[in-house]
């Protein structure tokens, strides 16, 4: 049985968990980037070596598959998990907790969404792994999130999901942000001028490059100059899963290929990790990644043993890592921020953080 403090150190190697004392030497663990109406992760361990984690949410398969015991209120007792169980449970429920959607997992499990009907393996396959997203391969800061909103089938309908993918299956490994959005999908950039993690990005592109980020700059590298995601760019705009969803949590367009989430990521997942890896060894230029989504730094933590931490600081309540990722013969640095955007972090908190990733690398990024 792992002892209170050895729990506590897995737990807190997580860095979107936060440690929370309770009464009777009790800790919690809560995450606070949970879009779930829960945002208790685990509750009451204790030096007895009692302690739950949050299944409620989990999908079925995956609690079959690891055998978790989930009791009437939606926890599973990790008294006696190894460290390997016990790591791979709070992914499990991480991934669990950051859907998209606040609703009651018995809502979840009906859930149906206005996509087009269901596509087919041949369409999907040459999709996987031609493309890892738009601007520079071998520009100094790769962005990078977990998969696209696909605006062109769900918000704006320009495209049907067929008619996407077609597309898609002819993309290369980076291709042009502003051409495939305008040209290829039918959309306007104008259309989406309000809240977007563009904005953020650009926010933090401009204090790197000295000029401050205001509302007008950030409209014109936008908007005006469209400067965001181009070949030539010193930037590239990366995903880490290949297919657009409506929702993280949502596989009903692909639902006749993976039955669930979880048999999506298992399948498409790692390969896609060694497929950003090798891409990374191939361009020599690369020196920063950005990740301003929370699920995407536990999985490329999840898949690297060679990150180490080299700094971390807090902006308000928002925590910040900077991570030295070497491997074979490369020394790379991983920024892991909180979301861009939905009040997490904000205009002056990128700043921040640009700022601080100036003063630690220096002249190291141009």
């Amino acid at each position: 049985m792992l002892s209170f403090e050895r729990k506590k150190t897995i737990f807190s190697s997580f860095t979107s968990l936060k440690e929370k004392e309770i009464s009777n030497n009790r800790t919690n663990f809560v995450y606070p980037y949970s879009l779930r109406r829960a945002k208790v992760i685990a509750t009451q361990l204790h030096p007895s070596g009692n302690g739950y984690l949050l299944g409620l949410y989990m999908d079925s398969e995956v609690i079959a598959k690891r055998d978790y015991k989930v009791d009437e209120r939606g926890w599973i007792s990790i008294k006696n998990f190894s460290e390997e169980q016990l790591r791979v449970a709070i992914e499990d429920a991480i991934f669990s907790m950051s859907g998209e959607r606040e609703m009651e997992p018995r809502e979840e499990a009906n859930l149906q969404l206005n996509t087009s009907a269901s596509v087919t393996r041949n369409l999907v396959e040459p999709c996987l792994y031609n493309w890892l997203g738009y601007g520079n391969l071998n520009a100094p800061i790769w962005f990078m999130g977990i998969e696209e909103g696909g605006a062109e089938v769900w918000r704006n309908k320009t495209k049907s999901l067929s008619e996407s993918l077609e597309i898609r299956s002819h993309f290369q490994l980076e291709m042009d942000f502003v051409d495939i959005l305008e040209n290829q999908y039918g959309l306007s950039l104008q259309d989406f001028r309000g809240p977007t993690v563009w904005r953020f990005m650009a926010a933090f592109l401009l204090t790197l490059e000295s000029i401050p980020p205001t509302k007008e700059a950030i409209n014109d590298y936008l908007f005006v100059s469209k400067k965001l995601g181009r070949k030539n760019s010193n930037h590239f705009l990366g995903e880490f899963m290949p297919l657009p969803k409506q929702s993280k949590l949502d596989i009903s367009p692909y639902s006749e290929i993976w039955p669930t989430i979880q048999s999506y990521y298992n399948e498409v997942s790692f390969h896609r990790f060694e497929l950003i890896k090798n891409t990374l060894l191939q361009n020599p230029r690369v020196r920063l990644l950005v990740s301003y989504d929370q699920s995407l730094t536990e999985r490329m933590k999840k898949y690297t043993n060679e990150m180490e931490e080299v700094k971390s600081w807090t902006y308000k309540t928002e925590q910040y890592y900077l991570y030295k990722w070497s491997f074979s013969g490369r020394d790379l640095y991983f920024l892991a921020t909180p979301f861009f955007g939905n009040g997490r972090i904000g205009y002056e908190g990128i700043q921040y953080a640009a700022t601080k990733i100036k003063s630690i690398l220096g002249g190291t990024l141009y």
